[in-house]
This record gives structure tokens, C-alpha cells and sequence, in this order.
């Protein structure tokens, strides 16, 4: 999955993406941390943008943020 993260996200840059679109990598567990650290170390500059933070209670979005995309795009 970290493969697949790097493969399509580009992290951005904290600077003027602020907080609220951070990159970051959710972990629950000892060795999920080494791994994600282990990803970002690999990843070198595109990987400094990325934090390995713990992970915590998930709440879904309002629903008018569900499937945004195709909402958007339902009228082109």
C-alpha cells in the first residue's frame, strides 16, 4: 500500500498547503510506523512533505463531500 501511496500522491509542500491538506501516512501500530518511516526515508525530498502520524477515531465527511468528483463533473 505505501507503493501505491507514493505511486500516485505527491505530497505537498506544508509551507503553503497548511495543515488541513497535509500528507500524511495514519499508523496503528509499532511496526506500521517503521515501515511508513522506512517509505518515507526511501522517497527522499518528495518524502520530507510526508508525516507518519498515529492514527485516530475516523469520521466520515458530510455527505455533500461523498463523492465529490463525480458530483462536479455530473454536468459537463
Amino acid at each position: 500500500m505505501l507503493d501505491m501511496f507514493f505511486g500516485f500522491h505527491t505530497p505537498a509542500d506544508p509551507r503553503w498547503a497548511g495543515t488541513q491538506y497535509r500528507s500524511a501516512i495514519f499508523v496503528r501500530t509499532t511496526e506500521q510506523r517503521k515501515l511508513a518511516e522506512a517509505a518515507v526515508q526511501a522517497h527522499g525530498t518528495i518524502g520530507k512533505y510526508v508525516a507518519v502520524e498515529d492514527a485516530s477515531d475516523f469520521y466520515r465527511a458530510e455527505e455533500y463531500h461523498q463523492k465529490y468528483i463525480e458530483k462536479a463533473t455530473a454536468g459537463m
